[in-house]
């Protein structure tokens, strides 16, 4: 608990989220770069990218125990490709995702995912190598072989999930990560993640073509004294430490004039980070995948566990800048500019517009709710809930296809939690620390606020979900399944 007072602390006291910031030539450092350096970290090291070719990308991903260093501590965690992060993976709408996953982790005795009527467990830390995927973000069928998060992949077995991405779909940042119930907190602090890239007609405007692309996740792995986590009372043990592509603090190099697109994951199980950069403003394309009407330039950005971000920068003059991730992670990450003045062209302007992202006016909403997220009983035994009830594989909500809906949703909580829904995005009408209007999938939900949207269930039916993004309360019931009927 010590651990989500901090949170909610840090809320308070940094940038707004998701939006413009104004801050002062003091707090940006008035542009200048970092007048006594500490030596820098590692230059920053990206995921292998995959690209899809012809329409199609095929790969195969393994969940297993991997060893290796985080800074200078050698870990044995839970990984895809025997490392802190998965490949990033390239595709543009109307190609097909074909992946293969196979677990790899020792053996699990657990055997069912969970119960019509829940049972003691059901809502609790279980199942740590079992595992199965989820493609966050993106608009896929939420069936198999697609996006079903209800299935299990136990040990030794292996899963073929066949992904078509619309033609149409929003092009930008999504990522891939495990989706057991009982098990996400664990196996995506530890690493079991990857960046997904979508490309569309904004990346073919030359501007945005040109700039080199940069991928960057942040992580909060957590581990005992042997390198291992095998526990709640281990992920969740005070430690401020934010990895960016499993590295401490490494060294993005830019030539002074050049403008390169950052591809932004906030994949932590709990941790929000609040970027700015000293005397560098963010040109932003994308929140969370969903391209904006036209860039917008901000000072400072908020990214919640599950959010996203495209930004372009261009690197102002030589030096060394710290990239601040906000209190309480602090610098997360530096920038070095220096060599030949590499002058290139700052994009600032519309974006192509996506069909799936028209705007959603009041008249076109066919159903409203109010839902609320909550707690039953206290440390160390709490259980969170949606509507006073916890995840249950019974009592799913019935959602005609087709439907336009409103909701609000109020956080009867003192702590924050990222509210995050499969399949479709949604609109913001109000609250969340975001602008109106603004797509997301992923949203703050502050304590004892709340946040309205309007969402569009289109295109596929089936059972999926919405839940806090602060994975652990996520695997202790705030959780609540939908399927939607034609």
């Amino acid at each position: 608990m010590a651990q989500h007072r901090r949170v909610t602390m840090d809320r308070r006291t940094v940038l707004q989220g998701l939006g413009a910031v104004t801050l002062g030539a003091a707090a940006l450092g008035g542009g200048r770069a970092l007048a006594l350096a500490p030596p820098p970290g590692a230059v920053l090291v990206e995921p292998e990218v995959r690209q899809a070719r012809d329409g199609l990308l095929a790969v195969a991903v393994e969940a297993r125990l991997s060893s290796y260093r985080l800074g200078d501590k050698p870990v044995t965690l839970r990984s895809y490709d025997a490392g802190p992060l998965g490949r990033t993976l390239r595709l543009r709408g109307g190609d097909t995702l074909r992946l293969t996953l196979t677990n790899q982790l020792p053996f699990d005795p657990l055997s069912s995912l969970c119960t019509a009527v829940p049972v003691p467990g059901d809502n609790a830390p279980r199942g740590f190598n079992v595992t199965n995927m989820h493609l966050h973000g993106v608009h896929v069928s939420p069936n198999s072989p697609a996006d079903n998060i209800l299935l299990l992949v136990r040990p030794g077995e292996t899963q073929h999930y066949v992904y078509d991405i619309p033609k149409g779909h929003p092009p930008g940042t999504y990522f891939y990560h495990a989706h057991f119930h009982g098990s996400v907190a664990l196996q995506v602090a530890s690493g079991m993640a990857g960046v997904l890239i979508i490309e569309g007609p904004m990346d073919d405007i030359p501007a945005i073509k040109a700039a080199e692309s940069k991928v960057m996740v942040f992580q909060t792995q957590r581990f005992d004294a042997l390198g291992v986590c095998d526990d709640y009372t281990t992920l969740m043990q005070p430690d401020s430490q934010v990895y960016v592509n499993g590295q401490v603090r490494p060294v993005v190099r830019m030539r002074p004039g050049e403008v390169q697109r950052w591809h932004l994951v906030n994949s932590s199980h709990f941790e929000n980070v609040t970027l700015t950069l000293a005397g560098h403003p963010f040109t932003v394309l994308c929140y969370d995948g969903n391209p904006l009407p036209a860039t917008q330039v901000i000072t400072g950005l908020r990214l919640i566990p599950g959010n996203r971000a495209d930004l372009l920068v261009k690197a102002g003059v030589p030096g060394l800048y710290a990239l601040d991730g906000g209190s309480p992670a602090g610098i997360v990450a530096y920038v070095e500019v220096g060599g030949e003045t590499r002058e290139m062209a700052l994009y600032d302007g519309p974006l192509p517009p996506v069909a799936m992202l028209k705007p959603i006016p009041g008249a076109e909403v066919t159903f409203g709710r109010r839902l609320e997220f909550g707690m039953a009983e206290g440390p160390p035994n709490q259980r969170y809930t949606v509507n006073d009830q916890p995840f249950s594989c019974g009592d799913a909500w019935a959602i005609p296809l087709g439907s336009v809906e409103e909701w609000e949703v109020y956080n009867h909580t003192a702590e924050p939690h990222p509210f995050h829904i499969h399949v479709n995005p949604f609109q913001m009408v109000s609250g969340g620390n975001v602008p109106p209007g603004v797509w997301l999938d992923t949203v703050e939900l502050p304590p004892f606020e709340r946040i309205r949207f309007r969402t569009r269930f289109a295109d596929y039916t089936g059972t999926f979900v919405f839940h806090c993004h602060n994975l652990q309360h996520e695997d202790l019931g705030m959780m609540q399944a939908i399927q939607v009927r034609a």
